[in-house]
């Protein structure tokens, strides 16, 4: 009668163990960005800088605020005649990536969206407008960007 009394025991923690370990915690990720504002301005000049490189060609851009991202050019598509896609792999910022689109409207006005994301790091940026039409990297959660698309 012990016997099938400790077998159960050991099948229920062995349970809640396996479901405690395969429970995503976000809290344990390191930030990336922590020495750095929550919004860094950007300016169009700099923004469309990303689009001359080339496959594999090194690239500084300068925001302002002290914020700079140095790397290479892993990706650049124009997809349609009016949007170009442009990804750069920063090293200075442990392989983070920055991919950056320009999208030329109806009326030719340009429109830049991106994101600077590293999948190990809490936090990462996303390009926005602010109210009076500037460019701002707006520090995100990466978790609550990017769809884990892993099934188990």
């Amino acid at each position: 009668m012990k016997h099938p009394t400790l077998f159960i025991i050991i099948v229920l923690v062995t349970f809640f163990s396996a479901t405690a370990f395969s429970q995503n915690t976000n809290g344990t990720k390191p930030q990336l960005f922590n020495s750095f504002p929550s919004k860094i301005n950007c300016t169009e000049a700099e923004l469309s800088k990303a689009f001359a490189g080339a496959v594999n060609q090194n690239i500084n851009i300068a925001f302002s605020d002290n914020f700079l991202i140095d790397g290479t050019v892993t990706s650049n598509i124009v997809k349609y005649n009016n949007l170009q896609t442009v990804v750069i792999k920063s090293p200075l910022f442990a392989d983070a990536i920055f991919v950056l689109s320009k999208i030329t409207n109806r009326d030719n006005s340009i429109t830049y969206v991106g994101r600077i994301i590293n999948k190990k790091y809490f936090d990462g940026y996303e390009l926005r407008k602010d109210n009076f039409n500037n460019y701002q990297l707006v520090k995100i959660e990466t978790d609550r960007v990017m769809q884990d698309c892993s099934h188990n």
